[in-house]
């Protein structure tokens, strides 16, 4: 009787100078699937992620409505949950997705608290669970929750973790590092892991190795720019042969995975491809203002605003080309952990595109006026209307027995609540996903008052098999996701 062909997890397409990792296909299944006694070996890794929003958010418009106490679960530890029927204005677009999020109140990081600053300790502090060092020389408190992971399952992928932004930082005011504003993850006490802005720069690290050329310095220095700086050909044309020959051994339904994947590379290629044509990028618009307008200190340096090559023009296009990037290094494996920032701590950048001109840092100081409430909503729904693109794009990626959304497990919130207070409690966070099928979704989780953020990430590392008593100031794990 004949057999499907196992292919093992680290198969690749390779080419001349590329190699590609596989999405997860049937014939990577266990064979205890096929009916064999020996061990299930294959399933899904669960990976982590963290997004983070700068400057807080508009928190009436982000708190679930009220409920009737009839519709509200009371354990005996103090939790309480109700399910979450109707989003509020900030998660709505989560709708399609609701069944698979947990919104969840009462976390507070004391840790990113300072006398002297806000937005700083905010940032830097987030994922490590203790204070920023007030210093203009960076050092934070510990190594942070993703890279503590990345240390533990990296040395099964291609790359062991990534930090992903869209923004530039600048200095810190107050006598801080503006490196606290603009990097979450942190690999040691003073070092941050490399933050990855261009989306044409970092797909080529991760899908694209290049084949080495011999430099002809006989040309200009712009035109050995231009050379270097693009792709060669189509990585897909370099493993065209190689994916025909795979194509011939999977069955109807994997090779229907592989070229819905293929095409998934190809859509990313082109939308690269025209943002190398065009060196304007959404930089240049959205920080045009002064940018020591939203600063404490006056004499804060200027930002420097990256080139547009490889950058769209758009804020939108992009996140959604960054993710979209995140979520196919997810879908082969290539890493199973990863940050993201929607702009760094303290951000000046403003949204003409969605009708949101003024600085969002700015806006944040809302001083309770109603136009500021409705500017600063229409910032924060535009970042989660981002995000909830991700999830659904997730959702509809078959893997194992369910899809690459029920194989994560992501953080999304922010260091700060309330712009205007700055403060660090009743943070707005949610996750979602499935971490391999435990989490249940299309709940609203509220915790008692000043719970540690940090029970939070410890009840995250147990989900993704780093089982650790503690992390940061956490107490215990947090309960009530499954």
């Amino acid at each position: 009787m004949s057999r499907t062909p196992r292919i093992t997890r680290r198969t690749l397409l390779r080419g001349t100078g590329a190699a590609l990792a596989l999405p997860w296909l049937d014939a990577m299944a266990p064979s205890l699937a096929r009916g064999d006694s020996s061990d299930a070996a294959g399933k899904p890794p669960v990976r982590l992620a963290f997004f983070y929003v700068p400057n807080g958010v508009h928190m009436p418009a982000w708190r679930p409505p009220t409920v009737d106490e009839s519709q509200v679960t009371v354990h005996a530890e103090g939790r309480r949950e109700h399910s979450l029927e109707t989003l509020p204005e900030i998660l709505q677009p989560l709708d399609s997705v609701k069944d698979r999020v947990v919104l969840i109140s009462g976390l507070a990081a004391d840790h990113c608290h300072s006398n002297t600053a806000a937005h700083e300790p905010a940032g830097g502090g987030f994922l490590v669970g203790a204070p920023c060092k007030h210093s203009e020389e960076p050092e934070v408190g510990g190594i942070s929750v993703d890279q503590l992971l990345a240390r533990e399952v990296g040395m099964h992928t291609p790359v062991d973790s990534l930090a992903l932004g869209i923004d530039p930082g600048h200095r810190g005011d107050h006598g801080y590092s503006g490196t606290y504003m603009s990097h979450i993850s942190w690999r040691s006490r003073t070092t941050p892991a490399s933050l990855d802005l261009n989306p044409k720069v970092l797909y080529e690290r991760l899908f694209g190795s290049r084949r080495l050329r011999r430099p002809d310095w006989n040309r200009s220095s712009t035109d050995r720019l231009t050379a270097s700086d693009s792709i060669d050909a189509s990585i897909l044309d370099l493993v065209r042969e190689d994916a025909a020959t795979l194509q011939r051994q999977l069955g109807y339904e994997d090779r229907r995975k592989l070229a819905e994947y293929l095409e998934g590379l190809h859509g990313i290629e082109r939308r690269i491809a025209i943002t190398e044509r065009d060196a304007h990028s959404h930089h240049q618009d959205a920080f045009s203002a002064d940018p020591t307008a939203d600063a404490d200190e006056r004499e804060i340096a200027p930002l420097i605003i990256p080139e547009g090559k490889g950058i769209p023009s758009v804020y939108g296009d992009h996140v959604e080309l960054m993710l979209d990037i995140l979520t196919l290094a997810f879908r082969t494996d290539t890493t199973r952990v990863a940050s993201f920032l929607f702009s760094y701590e303290k951000s000046g950048r403003s949204y003409p595109e969605i009708g949101a001109p003024g600085s969002h840092h700015s806006t944040s100081h809302h001083q309770d006026k109603a136009e500021n409430h409705a500017e600063l909503t229409k910032i924060n729904r535009h970042h989660m209307e981002l995000f909830a693109r991700m999830l659904e794009r997730m959702a509809a990626i078959p893997e194992g027995d369910g899809s690459l959304l029920d194989n994560v497990l992501i953080l999304y919130g922010s260091g700060i609540s309330d712009g205007n207070r700055h403060n660090h409690d009743d943070l707005p966070i949610l996750v979602a996903g499935g971490a391999g099928k435990s989490l249940r979704g299309g709940r609203h989780l509220a915790l008692e008052s000043k719970t540690p953020i940090c029970n939070l990430y410890l009840e995250m590392l147990h989900r993704a098999g780093l089982p650790i008593e503690r992390f940061g100031d956490s107490t215990d794990l947090l309960g009530g996701l499954s």
